[in-house]
């Protein structure tokens, strides 16, 4: 696809929701909708609303002299590559073993790619954000899990049968909590949004003080965004956690770095939305720990994307 009046369909299916998108072949999103994702459903029904908003841009698409060359689709789990089908979606379990791209493909008669959530991501800041002219890239998320994806010249990284992909069991930790693989101390236990929530309950319980009780009492969902937010605003126990979370994150980081020796490191995911509160403490630790020399020469940068780099990284390989 050549022409500038190309683009593709994003799509990012999570358990919370479905982001659907315009995407040109410069990372511009054009027309965006939010979809509801019914859980708790048949396949088929549980995408419904997503494949209205799918039609929604294509129209959009067609109204606009825009040729479509295909949809890109992200998905947080694992996937069956070769039958290019989601494996295993620990939030959208009707859709396990479901023929995704083949279903999309016969209903749009457009090429489909399937890729996780994490690879997505990193494609969309190799293409147009943090990674651009970057020849060995290495992306981490800190979300609902711990999701790291590695580029090399260009392509994603295979190690044995599956892409780098989720590896949220790394040990850090002989003494840390224990996780649901029967282990203790998996960077997933510690840095996660669950365990973010279980410093904050134990801060709690300490009779600490902290601005993020009103906002729980005011029924909102506890999540990174939210402790980033009150973190930037200077709230003690925000900023106690972040620095728990960054300094385990630094020590799993300097373990990503010596398994894949990357050229740049990009930090990402929706605990970055306290500026450079987490992206400090990970590079203090990067510095003042002496396993490895490449540490210290390694460049530490944000995402430049965004929550925009998963649904902008899905249509990369349709251009």
């Amino acid at each position: 696809m050549s022409t500038v009046k190309s683009v593709a369909v994003g799509v990012e299916l999570t358990g919370r929701g479905t982001t659907v998108a315009l995407v040109d072949r410069h990372g511009k999103v054009r027309h965006r909708l939010h979809a509801m994702t019914l859980r708790g459903r048949p396949a088929i029904a549980t995408i419904e609303p997503p494949l209205r908003a799918i039609d929604t841009m294509l129209s959009h698409a067609l109204a606009e002299g825009f040729k479509v060359g295909g949809l890109g689709v992200c998905v947080p789990g694992t996937i069956d590559f070769d039958r290019r089908r989601p494996l295993l979606l620990p939030t959208l379990p009707s859709l396990n073993d479901f023929p995704l791209c083949d279903f999309l493909e016969a209903r749009y008669h457009l090429p489909v790619q399937l890729r996780i959530d994490v690879d997505a991501a990193l494609l969309g800041e190799h293409r147009f954000g943090a990674g651009k002219g970057v020849n060995r890239l290495l992306f981490l998320t800190l979300n609902a899990v711990v999701g790291v994806s590695l580029v090399v010249d260009g392509q994603l990284e295979r190690t044995a049968q599956q892409y780098v992909g989720h590896i949220s069991h790394l040990l850090v930790s002989t003494n840390g909590p224990r996780c649901s693989c029967g282990k203790r101390g998996c960077i997933n236990t510690l840095v996660s949004a669950d365990a973010m929530q279980k410093m904050v309950q134990r801060a709690l319980r300490r009779g600490e003080q902290t601005s993020l009780t009103q906002r729980l009492l005011n029924r909102e969902c506890f999540s990174p965004q939210l402790l980033a937010e009150e973190a930037v605003r200077g709230d003690s126990v925000s900023l106690q956690v972040y620095g728990e979370v960054g300094r385990w994150l630094g020590v799993a980081t300097t373990r990503y770095i010596d398994l894949f020796e990357p050229h740049r490191l990009i930090l990402g995911g929706d605990a970055l939305f306290a500026g450079d509160l987490l992206l400090d403490h990970v590079r203090r630790t990067l510095i003042t720990r002496p396993s490895s020399s490449v540490c210290t020469m390694v460049d530490v940068v944000p995402a430049h994307l965004g929550r925009d780099a998963s649904i902008v990284g899905s249509v990369v390989p349709i251009f």
